[in-house]
């Protein structure tokens, strides 16, 4: 409707999978690179999970544009079948459909497709989406499809992709022997903040726009907060923002045209993302939504008091111990007991407590008593604390510790810090097996060039850490160096690594 309007060629934010308009980040990136090397290597399962709407049928359907023309892919989106009727329809796929047989016959006609395709040199992948809602059934019966395999390799490569309740449904005891196949896992994320607004501009080109900025940056940082960086969510804002700015004559999407999009929508904002740089005037303020963050802000109020209270009851400790020792001499020692005992106690009915000092002439008086009550030689007495030798810390009165006393503990806990970081670090040095396949990267970035993969059975030398990432290097033919991200580095200390690289350090020698 309003695509000649703003000059588009079509419309940039629908909602369908279109792969010309699929957003590359470095995570996106990655897991691309993950499918073409689990596909092309041949390595049985891989598993692909994220939220609804961050873009998973739209990565299987630029995997499938970009596959090669030897590589025959079948691609599942109905997963509420048992497993005959997934066999059909990955037989109908590849254009063996057969009717009325039984589940022996289509596995073995299959069997006889994929030994067909591999003297051809040809790879069959099978991309099954929403895979979260198979049963139990049909993924035990994917795993009996996996075993059709020649000595050296598999003959069907399964992708499955599917929601975050994919992973629990695997960790199950009775798929146990599936998770064990899968060779390679990745999860996508929603877009970062700084990620929305390239995003939005990257859709708005290839849609053919060339006008000016199109989404007031105010608009940009309300469709950030209301989408959590959900590209299907900022898709849906976007189009209907379009419409309303379409509608009212006007070239531009105002951040007044987001909220009542988001109104519409009834979509909420996550409390956390409460601190965006949005005027409070213009921010949505139904009942509903202002109630949600006044919650927040109170518990976030009362936390800070209850860890300033803790504070504040330390520093009375240290403060009235400090006294002890310099104000007081032994005799007073039994009256200062019981004055502090009395500050955790409740004040009884006949008792007046008071605080007395220099700097405020109150005393502090005892319950009446009579001399019969009291020991022998021993008569009722006034005890006066001075406080001149301290200065006042706070409004309350309190007395800090002396800041040499504060300072030696910060300096005993930076080194304590440090000790640990430093076992740390010598925990991750040294020489290890590779149990899994691990990306090496040129440089200890997220969107650094992957430069190989290294393998089960290699043996790595961890030579220094840098942030999250590890510096290694093979002590196998080839000599490959780079970084390893630490949640990618399945490495295993182990005898075998050790004895390797004593070997090749002779070698070199």
């Amino acid at each position: 409707m309003y695509t000649s309007y703003f000059g588009f060629r079509e419309s940039p934010f629908s909602v369908t999978p279109d792969p010309r308009f699929f957003y590359i980040n470095s995570l996106y990136k990655e897991a691309l690179a993950i499918l073409h090397y689990g596909i092309e290597a041949k390595k049985g399962f891989i598993v692909i999970t994220g939220e609804v709407g961050t873009g998973k049928t739209t990565l299987l359907r630029k995997l499938m544009r970009n596959l090669e023309g030897t590589i025959h892919s079948v691609f599942i989106f109905n997963t509420h079948v048992n497993f005959d009727e997934l066999l059909q329809l990955i037989l109908r796929d590849l254009g063996l459909t057969a009717q009325d047989i039984d589940r022996l016959t289509m596995v073995e006609e299959l069997n006889g497709y994929l030994i067909e395709q591999l003297k051809k040199g040809h790879i069959v992948p099978l991309l099954i989406d929403e895979a979260q809602n198979l049963s139990d059934e049909a993924l035990e019966g994917l795993r009996l499809l996996s075993n059709l395999e020649t000595d050296r390799e598999k003959l069907l490569q399964i992708v499955l992709m599917g929601q975050p309740e994919l992973k629990p449904k695997l960790d199950q005891p009775s798929l146990r022997q599936l998770k064990q196949r899968v060779a390679l896992q990745c999860q996508l994320a929603p877009l970062d903040a700084s990620e929305v607004g390239a995003y939005i501009d990257f859709r708005l080109k290839e849609a053919g726009y060339k006008g000016e900025e199109l989404f007031d940056r105010d608009a940009v940082d309300q469709i950030i907060l209301y989408s959590r960086g959900i590209p299907r969510l900022i898709n849906m804002i976007c189009d209907n923002a379009l419409l309303i700015a379409y509608g009212s004559s006007q070239k531009s999407v105002t951040i007044e045209m987001v909220n009542e999009v988001v109104d519409d929508l009834q979509l909420q904002a996550l409390p956390e993302a409460a601190n965006v740089n949005v005027p409070a005037k213009e921010a949505p303020a139904t009942e509903a939504k202002q109630a949600s963050l006044q919650t927040v802000e109170r518990r976030r109020l009362q936390s800070q008091l209850n860890r300033r209270a803790q504070v504040r009851i330390g520093s009375v400790v240290a403060l009235l111990l400090l006294v002890a020792g310099t104000s007081f001499s032994q005799h007073t020692i039994p009256n200062l007991k019981n004055f502090l005992g009395s500050l955790f106690e409740h004040p009884k009915a006949s008792a007046r407590l008071e605080a007395s000092s220099a700097r405020s002439p109150e005393t502090t008086d005892t319950p009446k008593t009579t001399k019969n009550d009291l020991p022998a030689n021993q008569e009722p007495r006034q005890v006066t604390i001075s406080f001149e030798t301290i200065a006042p810390a706070d409004n309350l009165g309190l007395q800090r510790p002396k800041q040499g006393l504060a300072a030696s503990k910060a300096e005993q806990l930076k080194f304590e810090q440090r000790q640990i970081q430093r076992k740390e670090r010598e925990a991750s040095l040294g020489t290890f097996e590779v149990v899994r396949p691990s990306f090496v990267r040129v440089a200890p970035r997220s969107d650094a060039e992957m430069i190989a993969t290294l393998l089960p059975g290699m043996h790595v030398e961890v030579v220094s850490t840098k942030g999250s990432y590890l510096q290694v290097r093979s002590i196998d033919p080839g000599r490959i160096r780079g970084y390893v991200h630490r949640e990618d580095a399945f490495f295993e200390r182990s005898k075998n690594a050790q004895q390797r690289h004593k070997q090749y350090s002779s070698l070199n020698r």
